[in-house]
C-alpha cells in the first residue's frame, strides 16, 4: 500500500503549522484529506510530535497590549484564513488578548466577525 501521505507532504503539513494555520486547510491546499494527516498522525509517533511542537511553538511571551504592527498582521491574517487564534498567534499577540478585547470592544468584534466570515 503506498504512503498516503508521503515525506514532502508530511514535512510541508507541519511547516504551515508552525505559521499557525489550521490543519483543515492545509490539508486542503496539499491535496489531502484530513483524515489522511489525522491517520498518519496515529500511526507515526514522530509526526504527532512533530505536529504537536508546531502547534506549541507559536504562543508568545504573554505582553500587555499589542503593538500597531501586530494588530495589522493579525487582521492581514485573519482575512485569510478566518481563524481568530490562528491570526493572533502568527501576528505575535495572545489569543487571550483578541478574545478580551472582543468581549470589550464591540467595533472591533464587529471587524473581526466581517473578516472571519469572508476569508480569501
Amino acid at each position: 500500500m503506498p504512503d498516503e501521505l508521503p515525506p514532502r507532504v508530511r514535512s510541508a503539513v507541519v511547516t504551515r503549522l508552525r505559521t499557525g494555520e489550521a490543519v483543515q486547510t492545509v490539508a486542503e491546499e496539499l491535496g489531502v484529506t484530513t483524515a489522511t494527516v489525522y491517520q498518519r498522525r496515529r500511526r507515526d509517533a514522530g509526526f504527532a510530535a512533530a505536529m504537536d511542537q508546531a502547534t506549541t511553538t507559536r504562543t508568545p511571551e504573554p505582553v500587555g497590549i499589542a503593538t500597531d504592527a501586530q494588530w495589522i498582521a493579525f487582521y492581514e491574517h485573519l482575512a485569510v484564513h478566518g481563524v481568530l487564534r490562528q491570526a493572533a498567534l502568527a501576528a505575535g499577540i495572545r489569543p487571550e488578548a483578541v478574545y478580551d478585547r472582543r468581549r470589550t470592544d464591540t467595533g472591533f468584534a464587529k471587524q473581526t466577525d466581517q473578516l472571519r466570515a469572508a476569508p480569501e
